[in-house]
């Protein structure tokens, strides 16, 4: 899956003369944390977000006899380039999910604009989005069972066990595979569109594999 799939395209900017005022403005209209700071043809300079409003009226907001109306005017008179980050983690269209996920988690970030060759803005990715696109890969919602089978680290068991899953004419939604605690095997997990899946295990564990009991964990 490629971040250009399941990015937002119809993003909110904001320039970076704009006022902190006229930056909290649309973040609350149109219900988002941060906004991207882009120049007139789109290239990325920063990206300012309501935290960073937040911390830059909490010291003025220190000062005795500071007001609201005060503070709404210091606001409204600083731009937004004082206050934004310029040092932006980015993805680009290329990017596949898996590289947004290091991205999001490694720099501890909410969102990464996504960028094109020349660094202009062409969408933004959330870790909801992320999030969600994870969910529809792996069917969850879906009416399904879920087999967890411990396999050998071995090539062709994976397929073995499709054969097996597929012998009951039963479809697989979607499959995982990851190691196991255990040192040279493997868990595989799938979703199969089926909720009598009682048979099924019988034949996967007469095939020798272990299917997983979580009350055993």
């Amino acid at each position: 899956m490629f971040v250009a799939r399941r990015m937002k395209k119809q993003i909110v900017t904001v320039s970076p003369s704009a006022s902190l005022f006229e930056a909290q403005r649309r973040m609350r209209e149109h219900t988002i944390p941060q906004l991207p700071v882009v120049s007139e043809d789109g290239t990325l300079l920063g990206i300012v977000s309501d935290r960073d409003i937040r911390a830059a009226v909490l010291p003025a907001g220190l000062v005795p006899g500071f007001t609201p109306g005060e503070a709404e005017k210091f606001m409204k008179n600083t731009p937004v380039e004082r206050v934004m980050t310029r040092k932006v983690v980015t993805a680009t269209l290329t990017d596949t999910l898996e590289d947004a996920i290091v991205l999001l988690h490694d720099f501890r970030v909410n969102a990464l604009p996504v960028v094109d060759a020349a660094g202009k803005v062409t969408g933004i990715i959330t870790r909801t989005d992320v999030l969600e696109a994870f969910i529809d890969a792996l069917g969850v919602g879906e009416v399904s069972s879920r087999l967890e089978v411990v396999v050998p680290d071995r090539p062709g068991t994976l397929a073995q066990l499709a054969a097996i899953i597929g012998s009951f004419h039963v479809n697989i939604t979607s499959v995982l595979s990851t190691r196991h605690a255990e040192a040279g095997k493997r868990a595989n997990f799938f979703h199969v569109d089926t909720l009598n899946v009682g048979p099924i295990r019988k034949a996967i564990q007469e095939a020798g594999f272990e299917i997983l009991d979580p009350s055993k964990l």
